[in-house]
């Protein structure tokens, strides 16, 4: 039985939303990231749901995040 560890980094603002990013790639179970989107539906006894998602390559998500960093980089 092979054991996976991940790790997952949660960015929440708000109660009732918030994302997370993690070192797989859910969509084949192997290296890359996942950027999720979550939602805490209200009502009585919901849980949390995830709304949406996009995986990719380590490679792919390396050069999102230095395009974000490029845009919004305070000089």
């Amino acid at each position: 039985m092979a054991i996976e560890i991940t790790s997952l980094v949660r960015i929440q603002k708000h109660t009732d939303f918030w994302y997370t990013v993690e070192d797989t790639h859910l969509d084949v179970g192997c290296d890359g990231c996942t950027i999720s989107y979550w939602e805490l539906p209200s009502g009585v006894n919901t849980s949390e749901k995830r709304v949406n998602q996009i995986c990719m390559e380590k490679e792919e998500a390396l050069a999102i995040a230095d395009a974000i960093y490029k845009l919004f980089k305070k000089n």
